[in-house]
């Protein structure tokens, strides 16, 4: 097999990064890693208990610190956290060292992702006091910009379900390079 730089998977809450991602590597006969959950596993603690004992800053040097490490995983599909893409540092490094899709969807979409999910929504920290409609559209506002000059492939999951998703990335794949 041709060896592949890192496909790193960037995009806010609830679009799809971890599931999309599973069946990416799986369609590429390739390794998935979800940097989220590489995070709670290092440190032993969920990403709300990270924030709320030590704050938003902690988490984030954590969160670099644990992409960085990502940097010789060829081969290999990495979803990463929703904030990823906040430290330019972070953006420069996934630029550097693999390709980037961004998964994508409407504001109304991720919130009922959200609600849907008791489990997933409980064991996300919230960013602000206000509404979660108002709060998503807020976020989505800011990141957008940044996710989408990113994003080298760019797949909206409110359209599309996973499954689609991953067909697409992996067809787009072969224009990236």
């Amino acid at each position: 097999m041709k060896t592949i730089k890192p496909l790193y998977l960037v995009g806010y809450r609830c679009t799809g990064k971890s599931t999309t991602g599973k069946l990416l590597a799986a369609l590429m006969g390739v390794s998935f890693f979800d940097t989220d959950k590489i995070i709670e596993e290092t440190f032993q603690t969920t990403i709300e208990q990270m924030v709320n004992q030590k704050g938003w800053d902690y988490f984030r040097l954590k969160e670099r610190q644990v992409l960085l490490e990502t940097a010789n995983l060829s081969n290999s599909v990495i979803a990463t956290g929703g904030g990823v893409i906040l430290d330019p540092e972070n953006r420069r490094f996934i630029q550097t060292h693999g390709i980037c899709a961004w998964l994508y969807a409407d504001s109304a979409t991720i919130v009922a992702r959200l609600v849907a999910d008791v489990k997933n929504y409980e064991s996300r920290p919230r960013f602000t006091e206000e509404s979660l409609s108002r709060e998503t559209q807020k976020i989505l506002d800011f990141r957008t910009p940044l996710y989408r000059e990113l994003g080298q492939i760019q797949i909206d999951t409110s359209t599309h379900s996973p499954t689609q998703a991953a067909s697409i990335i992996k067809r787009r794949l072969a224009h990236v390079r």
